[in-house]
């Protein structure tokens, strides 16, 4: 009898990407205020929606497949400060709830990226994602688009800045090519904290897109298939 040898089956990442809508725009500012609590001003996110160079990705959760995770409860009833303070930020941010679209036709996200291209050169400038859905291969999807974007845009390098304290991130660069260029003084006002600048070699060059296509695969492999939309 014939032995067929069959490669297991790739599960499905809870997971999609894409492009930011302006539909996504208070749960960007959400998840913003979730992870980067200290930001100040907030992001503007409905000029930079319309600003040619700069692009958002974000991920939303998939409810069909298994690893899905119910979206965080909301949470309490502000008190009047608290109530004040959150018409200031979207008076900042020009967040408002969306009108133009029905509740059940909105993705729960999870995850968003911002991504600055200036000539040859992609910054990001910020990952962030829910404290709930961390540890689930998110911000690493996040930064597989970026990069992806960067690529399909023939930028040459994909720079950022991270704290030096952040270990966490400064690993998952470093995994994906990117070194240290530099430092920035007392670059985050919150606590004077220096960033690191750090800068990945040109990642259209052969060796670079080797070693991305391995570190796409491995993720897949490890968290699953997932859908990826970049434009």
């Amino acid at each position: 009898m014939d032995v067929v040898n069959r490669q297991p089956k790739l599960k499905k990442m809870a997971y999609g990407l894409r492009p930011m809508e302006a539909k996504d725009i208070p749960q960007v500012a959400e998840i913003e205020r979730d992870a980067f609590p200290t930001t100040w001003p907030p992001t503007a996110f409905k000029r930079e929606l319309n600003n040619p160079t700069i692009r958002y990705l974000v991920t939303w959760q998939r409810e069909d497949i298994e690893g899905y995770l119910p979206p965080t409860p909301p949470p309490p009833k502000p008190s009047p400060k608290e109530a004040f303070i959150s018409r200031l930020f979207r008076s900042v941010t020009n967040v408002r709830p969306s009108e133009n679209h029905k509740e059940e036709d909105i993705e729960y996200l999870t995850g968003f990226v911002g991504i600055w291209f200036m000539v040859d050169e992609a910054h990001i400038t910020a990952i962030g994602v829910r404290e709930a859905y961390r540890g689930r291969g998110i911000g690493e999807l996040l930064l597989i688009g970026a990069i992806d974007m960067a690529r399909a845009r023939s930028s040459r390098i994909v720079t950022l800045e991270v704290r030096v304290s952040n270990n966490v991130a400064q690993s998952l660069y470093n995994k994906y090519g990117f070194s240290k260029m530099g430092l920035r003084k007392r670059y985050y006002v919150d606590n004077n904290e220096d960033a690191i600048v750090m800068s990945t070699s040109p990642i259209l060059d052969p060796p670079y897109s080797e070693k991305f296509q391995q570190l796409v695969q491995a993720h897949r492999e490890h968290w699953g298939r997932t859908i990826r939309v970049l434009s």
